[in-house]
Order: C-alpha cells, then sequence, then structure tokens
C-alpha cells in the first residue's frame, strides 16, 4: 500500500488515480468536484488541458515550476471559464532561482 492509499482508506469520496493525464482523462467519467495537477516543467499539453477542463471540475489546484507555462496554461484555462483565486509560491529550493507555486482556480458556472 503506497502513502497515499494509506492516508486516503477512511475516505469512501474520494478516488485516488494515478497516470499520465492524457492517458487517464479519456477513460474517467465526470463532471468533477475537483482536480489537481502537477504537471512536468513544460506544462500541460493543450490536449490534457483541453481533455481536463471538459470534465468542469468546479476547483482546480495546477502547482508548477515553471511560471512561463503556469501562465501560458492560465491563459488557456481562463479561455475554459476559470478564473485564478490566488497563487502561492512555495521555495523549495533555497538560495537557487527554482521556485514552485501553488495555484487555486475556479470555473465560474456557465
Amino acid at each position: 500500500m503506497t502513502d497515499a492509499e494509506d492516508n486516503l482508506a477512511d475516505f469512501d469520496n474520494v478516488d485516488l488515480i494515478e497516470g499520465a493525464v492524457e492517458d487517464v482523462l479519456p477513460d474517467l467519467e465526470g463532471p468533477f468536484d475537483a482536480a489537481v495537477v502537477d504537471p512536468p516543467r513544460t506544462g500541460m499539453t493543450p490536449e490534457a488541458l483541453d481533455a481536463l477542463a471538459a470534465h468542469t471540475p468546479r476547483t482546480l489546484v495546477y502547482v508548477s515550476c515553471d511560471p512561463a507555462t503556469l501562465a501560458r496554461d492560465a491563459g488557456r484555462l481562463a479561455r475554459h471559464g476559470y478564473t485564478l483565486v490566488e497563487t502561492q509560491p512555495v521555495d523549495m529550493f533555497p538560495q537557487t532561482f527554482h521556485i514552485e507555486s501553488v495555484s487555486h482556480f475556479v470555473r465560474a458556472h456557465l
């Protein structure tokens, strides 16, 4: 059992699904209440981001290690009806230029 499975064992309303977004999303049925994504430095592919947005999670948490790809993907999310609520930078690598950020997006009722 993984740590995630162990930590979620008491929650019947949470499903842990791991894998590449572009591999996992086509087999899932939405809509979702929330989604957490942590893409590579290159950000999400347009196809993965569009597929995620099509499942209409009301809340989206986007973990990013590159401000440029976060900005690009935030623009794409805005075109899908999402609004950036806040971004919290996290300095996980002190004394380097690397900075992580955790961004909270919400979807407007369309």
